[in-house]
């Protein structure tokens, strides 16, 4: 596996992976680097059938900062300074130019965050803001601790307040009218009132963030590796579905994939013997 600097990454026997956000000194703030690292990371998970969750942690007292200003402050120079130029797409001195490509890349995350068949598990821990924010919401399931504190912070440094996929996720999960509201007011909710509000699925306390994310995500490893992939398809594709007709149908397709593989008897076995499933890997 490859080394990397701004994230870490355990890939654990079970088929469990932890990335940790690892610019602690700069509350896991992103930057190109990070950028550069988290797409190269996540794109091996496309075809990785050993692993089958991912869990996202935040090395030190945040989960992360969201855009690291000082960074791209200096990206955003008329004239690009000498150490960014190892990056052959901001070769050129046109802003507009650099702008376009530097918000696709970083926004590209969030997508690949879906794109990818594994469950994604935020652990959140301290702010998650800004693009930290959109990180959590591109996570399938999210788990706070005490101390997690969200901000959609892009509004409060002059620029929209959609983006990174804020305004697509937001909706759906807390409803229009307090989406409008945190993102207009980049204002903190805190870990109680996003639990009251269904933004994280449960808070517990610090010490045992990452010891319940485990166990959430291996409770997802004792189900159908097969079933698991085509249930978060679903869920990607379903969130739009133009109509109830149109979900079930493709329910129904993937019900019938998993009805022909191996994976259906031996959960109807366990099921009836009254023990835990056995699946085969990939």
């Amino acid at each position: 596996m490859q080394v990397y600097e701004t994230i870490k990454v355990s890939e654990r026997e079970d088929g469990i992976a932890i990335l940790t956000f690892n610019r602690p000194e700069r509350l896991n703030a992103i930057n190109l680097q990070f950028t550069e690292e988290m797409l190269d990371y996540l794109k091996t998970l496309e075809n990785n059938l050993d692993i089958r969750v991912l869990i996202l942690v935040g090395e030190g007292r945040a989960f992360s900062s969201g855009l690291d200003l000082k960074d791209f402050q200096s990206i955003n120079k008329r004239k690009i300074p000498e150490e960014y130029r190892k990056s052959k797409y901001l070769l050129t001195d046109d802003k507009m130019k650099r702008s376009v490509i530097v918000q696709k890349l970083i926004s590209q995350m969030m997508v690949q965050l879906r794109k990818i068949p594994q469950p994604v598990i935020a652990a959140v821990k301290g702010p998650a803001y800004g693009g930290g924010l959109a990180f959590a919401l591109a996570a399938d399931i999210r788990i706070a601790g005490e101390s997690a504190k969200f901000c959609n912070a892009f509004i409060r440094i002059g620029v929209s307040g959609a983006d990174c996929g804020s305004s697509y996720w937001l909706p759906r999960l807390i409803g229009f009218s307090r989406a409008a509201e945190f993102m207009y007011t980049g204002r903190i909710i805190d870990a109680k009132e996003a639990d009251t509000i269904g933004l994280v699925s449960k808070v517990v306390t610090d010490d045992k963030l990452l010891s319940e994310t485990l166990n959430m995500a291996k409770q997802i490893l004792n189900k159908s590796p097969l079933g698991i992939r085509l249930t978060k398809d679903a869920l990607n594709m379903n969130v739009d579905a133009s109509s109830l007709e149109a979900a079930i149908k493709l329910e129904n397709r993937t019900q019938v994939v998993c009805s022909n593989s191996a994976d259906i008897l031996e959960g109807i076995s366990a099921t009836l013997e009254k023990r835990e499933a056995k699946y085969d890997k990939w």
